[in-house]
């Protein structure tokens, strides 16, 4: 089964156990399952861009748009009930469908969903990031947006791909075991790598093209920064991460 809603999980799952409580015998074998909280943050501290301690960087707020979120599951770690289920036959995913408009620069992890799954192993977790469809939001048309002070002046970069972004579990031999437990995973988009690492986004060449006394680095902007805004979206893609300790029983 694909594309479930998570309303339509928790439905699915509620039928489930309502199922396997009743007087008949005959009801489907019923699915064992734990729950998951997907949470996200942000981790950085302000930092020069470059070797002369100029161009001072502070990021005020960062918003990012998931159109949705697939769960994959390892296909050698699914019970065999899982396979016999007439509600989950076959399936090796499940699909969160959002958006999921979130402002990672919150003091704690803010926490996207928190809902029942079905136990086994979950390899990855697949984002999608789109362009927002709520015209009253800040990410109407924007697939992200960040917001902040450069050197004393205020900045504004936003861009408005679309693309899927997977982050596997099984790197560093990890592993995301549902086992009737309650665990949370941290997706930490690592600002301190895109701004200050060693292969880091050099922003001393963004400029205020049209003097209106913004910075604004976009795809689209008319300040010069367009080759700008290519480098930072994929300096903030290749630093999307889960943080250590990522999960709990």
């Amino acid at each position: 089964m694909k594309n479930l809603s998570i309303a339509a999980i928790v439905l699915l799952m509620s039928s489930v156990f309502v199922a396997c409580t009743s007087d008949d015998d005959t009801g489907p074998t019923p699915i064992q399952s734990g729950s998951l909280a997907i949470m996200t943050k942000a981790t950085y501290a302000p930092v020069t861009t470059n070797s002369l301690d100029v161009n001072f960087l502070e990021i005020s707020s960062f918003k990012v748009n998931f159109e949705e979120i697939e769960l994959e599951y390892n296909d050698d770690f699914v019970p065999e009930s899982f396979d016999n289920d007439p509600y989950y036959d076959s399936m090796d995913d499940i699909e969160l469908e959002g958006p999921f408009e979130v402002e990672l620069m919150s003091a704690e992890p803010v926490t996207i969903v928190d809902i029942p799954v079905p136990n086994g192993v979950i390899e990855e977790i697949e984002f999608e990031f789109d362009k927002g469809k709520n015209s009253d939001s800040d990410l109407y048309n924007k697939s992200m947006k960040m917001e902040g002070m450069l050197d004393g002046q205020p900045f504004v970069f936003w861009h408005d791909f679309e693309e899927e972004i997977e982050i596997e579990f099984e790197e560093g031999n990890q592993d995301l075991v549902i086992q009737n437990n309650e665990s949370e995973v941290i997706i930490n988009f690592d600002l301190n790598e895109v701004f200050g690492g060693i292969q880091h986004v050099d922003m001393s060449q963004a400029t205020d093209g049209n003097g209106d006394g913004v910075i604004e680095i976009s795809p689209e902007d008319d300040d010069g920064n367009n080759q700008l805004a290519e480098e930072l979206k994929q300096a903030i893609k290749a630093h999307i991460e889960f943080i250590e300790d990522m999960y709990e029983d």
